[in-house]
């Protein structure tokens, strides 16, 4: 579950530039999912993108995302090590959730939509990101995903099966 959001998440961190050569400098990853009628929210952390993204030329614009199972977080250190066991995201095998893009398109002033494919425990699955980009290269957005798309965890009459993210990000020139 949490596994999903860390990908849509790294989705967000590939936004990390209008153009080529641009990285990573600031970056927030959360999901939330109900459990047991609460609320539990987490982060993933360690994002490594690719990105070459211009508002002005999307179609020549791509986003490669890679973030480490192993850098989740929900508060509870127990709750974490069970999430990274075969039944939920299986960090063993499947180490990294995964992001590519495939198509971008604008639908509003400084918003946009993309198509990524979403690998998470050796699952794909296409999604759509709406996301905005707003001054100084910051890109916010939100994702709903099904975890059970994903292998990631069991039918519960507990925990839900959908899990939000959202992230923000600002991106700047590299090095």
């Amino acid at each position: 579950m949490r596994l999903l959001l860390g990908l849509s998440w790294l989705f967000w961190m590939c936004l990390s530039g209008p153009a080529a050569g641009q990285q990573v400098q600031e970056a927030e990853i959360r999901f939330e999912i109900a459990n047991a009628g609460l609320t539990v929210d987490g982060t993933l952390s360690g994002l490594q993108a690719t990105v070459q993204f211009d508002p002005a030329r999307l179609e020549q614009s791509r986003i490669q995302a890679s973030v480490p199972v192993s850098s989740i977080k929900t508060g509870i250190g127990l709750r974490d090590r069970h999430l990274l066991k075969p039944e939920y995201f299986d960090a063993a095998k499947y180490p990294a959730i995964t992001m590519q893009s495939t198509a971008f398109r604008k639908t509003g002033p400084n918003q946009f939509e993309g198509v990524f494919t979403l690998t998470i425990k050796g699952v794909q699955r296409e999604v759509k990101m709406p996301f905005t980009v707003s001054g100084a290269n910051e890109f916010q957005g939100r994702l709903s995903l099904n975890r059970l798309d994903y292998n990631v965890g069991k039918v519960s009459l507990l925990l839900s099966d959908k899990v939000a993210v959202t992230i923000r990000m600002k991106s700047g020139k590299g090095a």
